[in-house]
């Protein structure tokens, strides 16, 4: 009996729209960079990952420098929309400051784009941005949440009847939470260790919610 040659199928190719392809190659490097760093933001990997050719990630991103650059943008824009939801979601009562917190640790130290930011200014590459991106996004963010929640807080003050926090403390509250948990999401494994926590999988929750208490402005 003669055989018969069967002609397999090509795959079927799945067409996205460029948006939706620039969102997975995205999702793609936030989840290398989750799992294993900066260093684990490779081309070849995240082609694998998404299921395209390492040329496609070259024509939505240019180069490995632009794909991180959005990956940033994208990141900040994020972080930056929960944090102001937050602030808008106590208009009526004080600001949530803790649950601002959760916000910060979820994505610097849990997301990895603490080291990310790290590792790019310590390489000189901190102003690789997207174009048409906002320069000094996460200075201007840090600039508009302090005022914003300068205001709840001398609101909250003056209906209480007593004295409103003044600026500059604000901003210093800014700076130290702002400050405090981007060391912790970078070195936060190491000085737990350090401390006599070990690998502990409580230790970085407990610290995170004493950090929050000490952290608290009572205004």
């Amino acid at each position: 009996m003669a055989s018969e040659t069967k002609t397999q199928a090509a795959p079927r190719r799945v067409r996205r729209t460029g948006e939706e392809a620039r969102r997975l190659i995205l999702d793609a490097a936030e989840k290398r960079l989750a799992s294993n760093g900066p260093e684990g933001i490779r081309l070849q990997d995240i082609a694998k990952d998404v299921g395209i050719s390492h040329p496609a990630i070259l024509h939505h991103f240019q180069s490995r420098e632009g794909l991180v650059a959005a990956l940033v943008e994208r990141t900040m824009r994020h972080l930056r929309e929960a944090l102001f939801a937050v602030i808008e979601k106590g208009q009526s009562g004080p600001v949530d400051t803790g649950a601002m917190m959760d916000e910060v640790f979820a994505t610097l130290s849990d997301k990895g784009h603490a080291r990310l930011l790290a590792w790019l200014t310590l390489t000189g590459r901190v102003e690789s941005e997207p174009e048409g991106a906002e320069k000094g996004r996460g200075t201007q963010m840090l600039s508009e949440l302090t005022d914003l929640i300068h205001e709840a807080s001398v609101k909250q003050a003056e209906a209480a009847g007593r004295p409103g926090p003044q600026i500059e403390d604000t901003r210093f509250y800014m700076l130290l939470a702002a400050i405090t948990a981007f060391g912790e999401a970078i070195v936060g494994k190491q000085m737990y260790a350090a401390a006599g926590l070990g690998d502990d999988p409580k230790a970085a929750t407990q610290f995170r919610e004493r950090l929050k208490t000490l952290l608290n402005p009572g205004y």
